[in-house]
């Protein structure tokens, strides 16, 4: 009687290494896709995040006979806002406790601070003494929870005039009306940022020449790059800190790679809420360099835009 013994068949180690290939190259293709899938759901959620912004904008203007809000306003010595009633935020440096900042004005409307956190900025603003230090060295910056940044700024170039940094407490700004605005469904209030304030850039200083929904016009470029730094001529520089873009207030030069850190926070595309509300993500270069974008008129006819 024979008895029969069945082979036992494995992989050869070129059979393995073909495998372990194959995986691989599959891992390099899929990853990506991977990463760009979760980052448009974080974009999905920022864009959220300003479309309750924008509401709480609405109901903001409906309190205050349709003016829109100033980017901040200036506190006799330390804000009482921030340590009574609804807004207990004590342990703020001397620099930020003396000024209230536009997040702060809305968030009795949003009823929270986490609308004001981009999941895709790990800088994201914190509403109390921790975390938000990223910029405690730079002048004019100096301080955590500074200007309630590191998520979103507004337009300062053209939306929201403050009384000078410097100025007496009480110091009033000049609103803007709702009713001023020409082109409420085109013109920017909210960016994706890294400071609470943010401009077009009307001088052509990242490289891209500035435009009005694709047509050059330097005579009125120059107007508006006039009109945007009476306030002050670091407002020339805020479309620095559009995106992940981190030039803030600090009297420096516009680093290197700005365009490149404006285009990075959701793969190339800038979250912006419009003044009628809604929110959409554009190209960070066209957000940058359409003045038609931001401009609303204050300083002359924008005949392109209309």
């Amino acid at each position: 009687m024979k008895l029969s013994m069945k082979s036992v068949k494995g992989f050869t180690l070129i059979e393995l290494l073909v495998v372990i290939a194959i995986i691989a190259i599959l891992a390099a293709i899929l990853f990506p896709v991977f990463a760009k899938a979760r980052e448009k759901a974080r974009q999905i959620s920022c864009a959220s995040n300003m479309r309750q912004i924008g509401l709480a904008t609405l109901q903001y203007n409906q309190d205050y006979d349709e003016a829109f809000y100033p980017h901040r306003f200036n506190c006799a010595g330390t804000c009482t806002e921030y340590t009574s009633g609804a807004n207990p935020y004590a342990g703020l440096d001397a620099a930020s406790s003396t000024k209230f900042y536009w997040m702060y004005l809305l968030q009795p409307y949003t009823k929270s601070f986490d609308v004001f956190k981009c999941p895709s900025n790990p800088a994201a603003f914190t509403s109390n003494n921790t975390g938000n230090q990223k910029l405690a060295a730079a002048p004019g910056a100096a301080g955590m929870d500074y200007g309630g940044q590191n998520s979103y700024g507004h337009n300062d170039a053209f939306l929201s005039p403050a009384a000078p940094f410097g100025a007496p407490a009480g110091t009033a700004s000049t609103p803007v009306s709702l009713a001023s605005i020409q082109r409420p469904s085109g013109t920017i209030m909210v960016t994706d940022a890294t400071y609470y304030g943010v401009a077009p850039d009307a001088t052509g200083e990242s490289g891209i020449t500035p435009n009005y929904n694709g047509t050059p016009d330097a005579a009125l470029a120059a107007t508006d790059a006039a009109f945007m730094v009476v306030p002050g001529a670091q407002y020339a520089h805020y479309w620095a800190n559009i995106g992940n873009a981190n030039w803030t207030f600090n009297g420096g030069v516009v680093p290197n790679g700005a365009l490149s850190l404006a285009q990075a926070r959701h793969t190339g595309l800038v979250n912006c809420q419009f003044v009628d509300g809604h929110v959409k993500a554009i190209r960070a270069e066209k957000v940058i360099s359409d003045i038609c974008l931001w401009a609303t008129d204050a300083d002359g006819a924008h005949p392109n835009c209309n």
